[in-house]
């Protein structure tokens, strides 16, 4: 008997459900918890990683004046920040893209955000081929020509300018265990980036396109909230991405509460880094209102600027004895009355 109870045991124990992998587990926490943009981004980076373990992508791929230029090769000044041929670019790139892209993708909705994401990307790739191209002339230099503008950290730097020039103008950031005024904040950065890695010219001019965003100076080819509910109804061109796992509509998007719902940050700009990204919401109706969702004020929850709840109903609540008494009284009629119409369908 013991023997057989020993193999019913262990048959059981055999026949539970086998252990979940780690790795299967992280990806679907990856999946889940990054917007679809932000998600796409680094997924690129990461394939472009292991495309130079074989081919260069840099070559192929970069913003390089000669072949952007001469050789008419424009889809450089689009694919130069998705690659990636160095494991410690991969691994920053990832730490800086989780925080600010994540949290920018949150507050705008996905369609915005990559918007803004190619509208950096081609604006500091149009500026460093014309600043290249006029170093070339007054120099006559080729290496000017034969300069790169590539990874994700150009426009990286940019959106972390862009944040920057639009948060409050006495608030600071912590950059180890320095607090810099927010608007000198990218600066900073980038000079430490500099000393570190080197002087970079796309690094300088994608700051200077973020802080040029970040008060307004790009307007003019700011894409409309009603031209992104355009594109994402039924039959808009992003009606295909709308239903995908991590894509924020622009009605779900959080506005400025973005920043106040991670862990860490609680909503001011006092760290760079604010803990990990927060799951995203499901997506709504893009149709459901006709204005933008974003608070008023920072803070405040979404849904407007009355100070009763969503889940209000307009009606006043008892403030006095006397109402509170007139309720209870009431309630207690409904009862009897429930309770002698039961009776009676009893009887």
């Amino acid at each position: 008997m013991p023997a057989n109870v020993n193999d019913i045991n262990s048959a059981s124990s055999s026949s539970g459900p086998p252990d979940s992998n780690p790795f299967l587990t992280a990806y679907e926490s990856y999946v889940r918890d990054t917007p679809l943009v932000t998600r796409y981004v680094l997924n690129s980076v990461v394939i472009s990683y292991f495309m130079s373990f074989f081919v260069d992508p840099t070559f192929a791929l970069a913003n390089i004046p000669y072949f952007t230029i001469f050789r008419f090769q424009l889809y450089r000044m689009i694919t130069s920040p998705l690659v990636c041929s160095s494991i410690l670019n991969l691994f920053f790139a990832f730490m800086g893209f989780m925080n600010h892209g994540v949290k920018l993708e949150q507050s705008m909705g996905s369609a915005l955000f990559g918007v803004l994401f190619f509208r950096l990307t081609i604006f500091t790739n149009l500026l460093f081929l014309v600043v290249s191209v006029l170093l070339y002339g007054l120099t006559n230099n080729d290496g000017y020509l034969a300069g790169v503008s590539v990874g994700v950290w150009t426009v990286l730097l940019s959106i972390i300018a862009v944040e920057c020039a639009q948060a409050p103008p006495n608030s600071k950031r912590k950059l180890f265990f320095l607090e810099i005024p927010v608007l000198y904040y990218p600066l900073v950065l980038l000079a430490l980036f500099s000393l570190f890695a080197g002087f970079r010219l796309a690094y300088c001019l994608g700051v200077a396109v973020g802080y040029l965003q970040g008060f307004g100076k790009l307007d003019r080819w700011k894409v409309k909230v009603e031209t992104a509910r355009k594109w994402e109804s039924e039959r808009g061109c992003l009606r295909g991405f709308y239903s995908r796992a991590g894509y924020i509509s622009v009605s779900s998007a959080s506005g400025p509460n973005a920043w106040a719902e991670g862990s860490g940050g609680g909503g001011n700009n006092e760290s760079s880094s604010g803990g990990g990204p927060v799951a995203v919401r499901a997506p709504s109706d893009p149709a459901a209102s006709s204005t933008p969702s974003f608070p008023s004020s920072g803070g405040q929850s979404l849904g407007g600027g009355s100070k009763r709840g969503l889940l209000s109903r307009g009606s006043k609540s008892p403030k006095t004895k006397e109402e509170r008494a007139a309720l209870l009284e009431r309630a207690a009629e409904r009862r009897r009355q429930q309770r002698d119409e039961e009776g009676s369908s009893a009887v």
